[in-house]
């Protein structure tokens, strides 16, 4: 399926920010190349995590199975442009399916493991999925039964696969196929077709910008490369280091810059399923992580406990930050051989990568072009502040100026991937000159001046981003899922620090007439409802009103002295 334009695919071809190979067969030539080197290393607790025994591949292994698996399908009859779903953690079977994709011309959905059966209906029906492959269970998330039910009732999906031990009946199990490597023919091993080009759409993510709702977005191969060679300009991932992938497959971080980054530049990926500091650590240090990427909240904690040979091996550490950058200070030590730099993720848009400038500071980004660091001539995005001259001139004493961040470049579409049944993807809103609404508000930090460029700060708006246990869900999202109990008359989710190295607890405030029977009732709902674990607030607290500002968005932090007070957390 082909979403960009041809003036699109002119400008950014031209420009050599896209070009003509597919990741697969970027791929291919390091298996030929390098058929004995390291590739893929699963982490050694996966089969724990989700009933999959851990996997250590090298190149030539891995595209033995991407083959192997390419060919099974083909001989079932899945054809180009169907949508594959994926629930997988990730490990060395996500990288070999995102592998086998890109050689068939399948579209590949990756959707959170954690989606309850509503949820995940919901993002099948939107992409018009004809199989999905996901994990038997993930930690004690019951993935594979989910899946059964929801396709049990959808007569769109042909073939439901299963990779790990204890799937329920009915599933096929795609990692007997996946370990048939040595079945595959050696002359035919590394003929590939031409027929699929590089502009075709590979995956799908979902991202809120500029809409009320999630939309599915579909990325070319040569989009997601952008993605990744953006960011790795900075991180320097070299072929012979090993890249930490502990980000999932559901958002750009993991797929994009940690998976397709890596199969791109042939780095060895070491995949870690994060459950505390302590074991990331310990991970670090046993198997050679030289990059890195974990969620910016986290850093002091692992910067506290990196032992001397990991602070020496690594050489880059990458900050996530969803949506704003923390208007306050943030931990600012790095004692350790590696570059840090900030990566804020705009809604699974667009990602902005900066080396930490100030220690204790995430920068402020550019205004206009975003160039290439290896050759300047090539701009990867552009930024643009809607309605920054509008409030200029409406009030040209102000001492904040601000707007509406918009963008465009190499690395997103200009419309959503086409809802079941349509034959072309909405337009997302934008400017008149292409520039695509985030719906996040910014301000300048500096006007442009000379050779000083202006430079804006993201302040977020569009409801939070409450991270948990690994995870991220919109703050708005848990309110109206919340608030559906037929006792609760209105709702908050909410996050409170862990008070060890854990991951912070999901809490929910509550505004009932009964709060006797409150409790029961609520929880007895989400478990009718089939909600994922994962969105079950650890805790509850009633309140006789939820604390909102006057443009209707909680203050979330008002409910977390709320809950101080309780003593609940």
């Amino acid at each position: 399926m082909l979403l960009s334009t041809p003036e699109q695919i002119e400008n950014y071809t031209t420009s050599g920010l896209w070009g003509e190979d597919r990741l697969d067969l970027v791929f291919a030539r390091h298996a030929e190349q390098r058929a004995d080197d390291l590739a893929l290393i699963d982490d050694q607790s996966l089969h724990s995590v989700s009933g999959r025994r851990p996997q250590c591949l090298s190149f030539i292994r891995t595209w033995r199975r991407v083959v192997a698996v390419s060919e099974f399908l083909t001989g079932i009859g899945m054809k180009s442009d169907t949508v594959v779903a994926m629930l997988i953690p990730p490990s060395s079977d996500a990288a070999v399916l995102a592998l086998v994709a890109s050689r068939m011309g399948i579209i590949l959905a990756p959707i959170p493991l954690t989606s309850g059966e509503a949820d995940l209906r919901e993002k099948l029906e939107q992409v018009g999925a004809k199989a999905i492959v996901c994990c038997s269970h993930y930690e004690d998330e019951p993935v594979a039964e989910r899946v059964r039910n929801v396709a049990a009732d959808m007569f769109s999906i042909r073939f439901v696969f299963c990779i790990g031990e204890n799937a329920p009946e009915g599933l096929i199990d795609l990692g007997e196929i996946l370990d048939q490597e040595d079945n595959v023919d050696e002359e035919s091993l590394f003929q590939h077709s031409r027929q699929i080009g590089a502009n075709v759409v590979l995956a799908i993510h979902w991202s809120a910008a500029g809409s009320d709702v999630a939309q599915p977005i579909g990325r070319s191969h040569n989009q997601l490369l952008a993605i990744g060679r953006y960011v790795h300009e900075q991180t320097v991932l070299q072929a012979e280091n090993c890249l930490f992938v502990t980000h999932h497959m559901s958002g750009l971080v993991g797929f994009a810059v940690g998976l397709v980054g890596a199969l791109d530049i042939g780095a060895r990926i070491q995949f870690h399923n994060f459950r505390t500091t302590h074991g990331f650590v310990e991970a670090l240090a046993e198997f050679g992580g030289q990059h890195v990427s974990l969620p910016g909240s986290l850093w002091q904690g692992a910067h506290d406990l990196l032992p001397m040979n990991v602070r020496e091996q690594l050489i880059s550490v990458s900050l996530v930050w969803n949506r704003a950058h923390a208007e306050q200070s943030v931990y600012g030590e790095n004692e350790t051989a590696a570059r840090l730099i900030d990566l804020t993720n705009f809604k699974d848009l667009v990602l902005f990568s900066q080396l930490r400038r100030h220690p204790s500071e995430v920068g402020s980004i550019p205004l206009g072009s975003i160039n290439s660091l290896i050759d300047p001539a090539k701009v990867w995005m552009e930024t643009f502040l809607f309605g920054m001259e509008e409030a200029r001139k409406a009030q040209p004493d102000a001492a904040i100026i601000g707007g509406e961040l918009c963008v465009r470049g190499a690395m997103l579409p200009e419309c959503a991937f086409p809802l079941a049944g349509a034959i072309e993807g909405k337009a997302l809103r934008a400017t008149e000159d292409g520039f695509i609404h985030t719906e996040i508000g910014c301000h300048l930090v500096t006007e442009e001046h000379g050779e000083q460029r202006a430079l804006f700060r993201p302040l977020g708006d569009l409801g939070d981003v409450l991270s948990f246990g690994g995870f991220a869900e919109r703050g708005e999202d848990l309110d109206s899922l919340y608030r559906e109990c037929i006792v609760v008359s209105d709702a908050a989710a909410f996050i409170v620090p862990s008070e060890d190295e854990g991951p912070a607890h999901l809490m929910a405030a509550l505004v009932v007439d009964d709060k006797d029977i409150a409790r029961e009732e609520f929880y007895a709902f989400l478990k009718n409802k089939r909600v994922s674990r994962m969105k079950w607030p650890r805790d509850i607290i009633f309140v006789e009103a939820i604390p909102r500002r006057t443009n209707g968005k909680v203050m979330r932090e008002s409910l977390i002295e709320a809950s101080q007070v309780a003593d609940v957390a």
